[in-house]
């Protein structure tokens, strides 16, 4: 868990260096509040510390270090406006001990406001105060170098081709969006209040997530949610629906009631919905494929169909999440294969050239096991998460190719599916919807377009 650092030096002098029109007993108050949302924080309670850093700030505005943690949390909270106005306030303020911290919390702001210039300014302010070494631990030249292809990619004149899902999308996290039955049937996943067992996670303080299904409406044209017996799928922690396969006899999703009351799981495990008549699904059973399931973080899996790879071969392959390596890096793609019917002894790490040191997530295999989709936040991109593909030759996979403007945004854009029969893509990425920045669905019409994936 991230935390955030006290340091009694910077405490007094923020007492010290305080304007002087404010009382001591308020710059003292303000600064023990401070001190008070900083173990808020690191107890996991982001919400807490947001309204305490807030009380702090307001106490003694002239305290660049209380409108900076409440800038810190405002950015975490996706409050970029409200995080914008304080984070500016403070870097007036010329605090000499913070002003590197303030200008490379200023330029994510402005980089997640797609105030591009802004942002790569920031950035280069802050590594020319804090030099080489302590701006490469930073990871500013990575953030540069984001903003930078953000602005070229921009300047290309692409149009974005996201269209949001108007009738899904709230001010809550709607992702993993999944068209089956010709278009005519959407799952997604969602953490809205109505979720099961009306429970929050306790780490961020925000619902768990639930899987919800809707139905297209010919009249209305939009996606109406519906209720049925799939509902039954959810618990009372962690449920995502990650991939439905085209015949409707296979799916896969993600279960974690660790931090539930249930306590079914350990961690996060892979489940499988098979059925006999197609979308008519069994009861979900957890995964048993060997190096699949560990006790560690496993999830987001989808499957291939039975693909042949030669004259006397016939493979299916499942792709899916891990951070089991995480002492090298955070989360990892894996994929454990099975040939002629018979499940390898476990399942292998993609190629670095796919894995970095950073967190890859979200992998969308297609059906004939011939383009892998996934997103990255350590590759060459825009910002946060972007989308990725490769193109499988023989054994090997290509180097990632970023998808562009056309798909990606400076902010996290996950959850790609890609349906060539319907000529459709979906995914889920983080916009703005009425002032507020959350993740929401998107659908691109693909007919009539050419991109590398569809060559």
């Amino acid at each position: 868990m991230k935390t955030f650092v006290i340091s009694v030096f910077t405490i007094l002098s923020s007492l010290s260096f305080a304007q002087t029109n404010v009382g001591f007993f308020q710059r003292m108050n303000s600064s023990r509040m401070v001190e008070k949302g900083i173990e808020q924080y690191n107890l996991g309670g982001t919400s807490d510390a947001y309204m305490t850093f807030k009380q702090a700030s307001v106490f003694n505005p002239g305290s660049a270090r209380a409108l900076y943690y409440l800038a810190s949390v405002e950015f975490e909270l996706k409050n970029f406006y409200e995080a914008e106005t304080h984070v500016g306030a403070a870097i007036k303020l010329n605090d000499k001990k913070l002003n590197s911290d303030l200008h490379l919390l200023a330029g994510q702001i402005h980089h997640n406001l797609n105030h591009l210039d802004s942002a790569i300014s920031h950035y280069q302010t802050c590594a020319n105060l804090v030099g080489d070494k302590l701006a490469k631990e930073y990871a500013i030249p990575v953030l540069l170098e984001q903003s930078q292809f953000a602005k070229k990619e921009q300047e290309k004149g692409i149009l974005s081709l996201r269209t949001p899902l108007a009738e899904i999308n709230t001010k809550y996290d709607e992702y993993a969006p999944i068209l089956t039955q010709g278009g005519q049937a959407l799952y997604f996943t969602a953490k809205n209040p109505d979720a099961k067992g009306d429970n929050m996670n306790p780490e961020d303080q925000s619902y768990f997530e639930d899987i919800y299904f809707s139905f297209w409406n010919d009249t209305t044209k939009t996606y109406k949610i519906t209720y049925s017996e799939d509902a039954d799928w959810n618990t009372e922690g962690f449920d995502a629906l990650n991939c439905v396969l085209s015949d409707g006899m296979h799916a896969y999703g993600t279960l974690n009631t660790s931090a539930s009351k249930e306590k079914t799981t350990e961690s996060s495990e892979i489940f499988e919905l098979t059925a006999e008549k197609p979308f008519a699904w069994d009861e979900q059973k957890m995964v048993k494929i060997p190096g699949v399931n560990t006790s560690f973080f496993d999830g987001s899996a989808c499957m291939t169909d039975t693909f042949m790879v030669d004259e006397y071969t016939y493979k299916r392959e499942l792709y899916f999440v891990s951070d089991r390596r995480a002492e090298k890096s955070l989360t990892d793609l894996f994929v454990a294969t099975e040939t002629n019917g018979v499940w390898g002894e476990s399942a292998l790490a993609l190629p670095d050239v796919i894995n970095t040191t950073g967190r890859e997530t979200t992998p969308f295999i297609t059906e004939d096991g011939s383009l892998l989709f996934f997103s990255s936040d350590a590759l060459p991109g825009m910002g946060g998460y972007d989308v990725y593909f490769c193109k499988r030759t023989g054994n090997q996979w290509s180097a990632p190719v970023n998808l562009g403007a056309a798909f990606n945004t400076v902010n996290d854009d996950t959850h790609f599916q890609y349906y060539p029969a319907l000529g459709k893509a979906v995914m889920a990425g983080i916009s703005e919807l009425d002032g507020l920045f959350n993740y929401n669905i998107f659908q691109m019409d693909l007919n009539g377009k050419s991109f590398p994936f569809m060559n």
